[in-house]
Formats: C-alpha cells, structure tokens, sequence
C-alpha cells in the first residue's frame, strides 16, 4: 500500500433519477433511491510509475491511501488459431485470468477498498457469486478491513466462497439467487459498510475498468480494435473500458472507440433480451441453470442498472447477444485445446458470440477483435 495523490478533480455521483449531486456517497440517491453515475474528469494519461491499476492513477478517482497487489497489466494474447476458426484477420485475447486472485474484479476491488479505507469504513460488504468474492476479501485482508459476503445459498460451498473464507471473509447464504444477495448486502450499508457489489451500486468502481481500455491502446501498438467483447452481468466492465476508450478519444489518441459486445448467457440474459427487443427499459430476468453462473445477474430490483450498459453499448455502435451453454463450453474447449487459455466459462462466452456473429456477418472478416477473458478456470 503506498500513499496516493487526492488533489486531483473532485469526482461527483450524480442520480440519473432525479438529477440531485451527492459527494461523499457511495450507493444509491439518498433523496429518491436512484442510481447514481460519476461526474468526473475523462482522462486518459501516459502510465506513471504507480503500482497496480495506479499506474494510471489520474484516470481514477483519488484517494489518500492506495491499496494494491499488483492488479492490471494483463496481456493481450494474439491468437491466432482463433482467428482462422472464426474468421477474422485477427483475434486477441484481453487475459485478465492473471491478476492476483484470478478475475478483473482485482482492479475495481483495488479502488473500491481504497476508497474504503479513506472513508473510515468499518468494513467491506458485498453480494457475489464468486469472482468478487475471492477479491473482495482478499483486498479487504490486504487492508485489513473486515468483509462480509452474500451469496445465494446454493452457491454456498462453491470453491470461489471457500477461498473467500480463508481470506478470513464472513460469508452470509440466503434463500433466492443472486439479486436476493444483492438486497441483503444493500441492507448492511445503512450501517456505514462500504459496498462492493460489482453491479453499479457503488457508482465509483466502473471506474477502475477504464484502465483496460488504457491498457489494450499501449498494447495493440497505440490504436484500437475493431470489436471488444466482454461478458457482462450488470456491466460495470464493459462501461468502465468504454469510458477509458472515450477518454482516448477525447485526448486526440483514436478516432473512435470500438463497437462494445454484451455478452450474456441465453438462461440469463436480462441485457440481451432488452436489447432484441428495441425495449427502453430493461426487465429482470427469471434464470435458468448455466454453466456460466458468473454471469447469471437477473437485475431484480435494480434493473435500471442495466440501462448503462445499454446506453454504452449503443454509443458504440456495438449491440448485446446471449449465447446458450454448449457453445460457451465448446469457447472453453477451443481457448484452452487451442490457445492454451484455461477460463471459466463465462470468460468464454465472448469466444461463443465472435463464433456467432461472424457466421451472420455482423462481424467482417477483416476486423480485428478483442475478447476479455474474465475469470480462470482454476476456480471452477
């Protein structure tokens, strides 16, 4: 942990219902109960010599005291093989299997316990269904701050809530799925406990993910991709990195930003069906079993959430698409056989959708493309 600059530009949450500003918040509208979005300076700086996702620290919010395990600087995997079965000039892989506890959720878990710590937070809460689980209460130990984890109660004994556990995090099952552990973590932060659902709850760490964007620009030789397609629950990734993108754009860097996939899992696939639908609202889903279960959100009770997805998605140009369970365990399949890439199958479903939407055409054969690979198969 090293000591962070917080004289940069104060950044705001904003309600997206009722338009009301309140600084020093870290959830939901205090006047009407909406989520809230940040108003903040969109920066894209030349890395600095900070650790972790503070390397590029004027991108993120400031806070006194960053807290890190070396999150972020993941590689970019040509891959080749890939390319030839889908059909594209050129297919790279976005690995973020390799951050410290084996999931993206390392780089908003960086920020969001930082903030924590700044804020005098006696804890650290959080629903999961396993990759923010693993993060939450590792960052959380590195802090030195208690956690607390909901999970539904089938997902209990997963290997992802017993890593948590030996994390010395406090994990709470309760009756339902995982919207219902979201409204039971919602309910400690009346107490002061600062939370990290990585929904967009807390409107602070979609920020955290610009740094991928950043990230994929240094990497790809200073330009940008055709597609990037990311594996979303609520979405909070896909935002993040299309906000970094935006901020290259406004810095002169790239001319546009890429066209962003959703990507969802047809048992649950709240985003997707809004999306096919032309539908201005987004309703929650009523899931079904899937392999991917990491990305099995059904926005109950939150659903407005989902909107900000959509809305980044539609500036892009890009769109949103659900794939079923045997082509993400064939995308599984071909980037482990093939790529040597060992994900869990919710990373593989960007693979399974590029499969798709090449043999529609929506995907030219000369684009090149990044999918993010989110999670490790070591965990499943």
């Amino acid at each position: 942990m090293s000591a962070g600059n917080a004289t940069a530009t104060v950044w705001t949450p904003v309600c997206r219902a009722c338009g009301a500003r309140n600084p020093g918040t870290w959830s939901r509208c205090p006047a009407c109960g909406g989520v809230q979005v940040l108003d903040g300076p969109r920066v894209a700086p030349a890395p600095s010599d900070g650790g972790g996702v503070w390397r590029f620290r004027d991108a993120l919010p400031p806070v006194r005291h960053e807290v890190t395990m070396g999150e972020g600087g993941t590689p970019l995997v040509p891959c080749a093989r890939l390319a030839a079965r889908t059909g594209v000039a050129e297919v790279l892989v976005k690995n973020e299997t390799v951050n410290p506890t084996l999931s993206f959720k390392d780089r908003a878990m960086a920020l969001g316990v930082s903030l924590a710590r700044d804020a005098g937070a006696p804890g650290v809460v959080a629903a999961s269904t396993g990759n923010t689980a693993v993060s939450a209460a590792a960052y959380a130990a590195r802090a030195e701050l208690p956690c607390r984890l909901y999970c539904a109660a089938a997902a209990a004994g997963s290997a992802k809530l017993r890593i948590a556990a030996a994390y010395g995090a406090t994990v709470e099952p309760v009756d339902g799925d995982f919207s219902s552990a979201h409204a039971a973590a919602a309910g400690l932060e009346a107490d002061g406990w600062f939370p990290l659902t990585t929904t967009f709850r807390n409107p602070y760490l979609a920020a955290a993910h610009r740094t991928v964007a950043l990230e994929i620009y240094e990497q790809t030789g200073w330009s940008v991709p055709d597609w990037v397609l990311v594996p979303v629950g609520a979405g909070p990734l896909l935002v993040g990195a299309y906000e970094g993108f935006c901020a290259l754009v406004d810095a002169g860097r790239i001319p546009r930003p890429p066209r962003m996939v959703a990507v969802q899992v047809d048992a649950c696939s709240p985003l997707a069906d809004a999306w096919r639908a032309g539908a201005a609202t987004v309703t929650a889903a009523c899931p079904r079993p899937t392999v991917a279960g990491a990305i099995a959100d059904p926005l109950r009770g939150y659903e407005d959430e989902g909107l900000i997805t959509l809305e980044a998605v539609h500036a892009s140009g890009g769109l949103a698409a659900s794939v079923p369970d045997e082509a993400v365990l064939e995308a599984v399949h071909d980037l482990a056989h093939h790529e040597g890439l060992l994900v869990e199958p919710a990373a593989a479903a960007p693979l399974a959708a590029l499969v798709a939407l090449t043999r529609d055409g929506t995907v030219a054969p000369d684009a090149r493309v990044v999918l993010v690979a989110t999670g490790h198969g070591a965990k499943e």
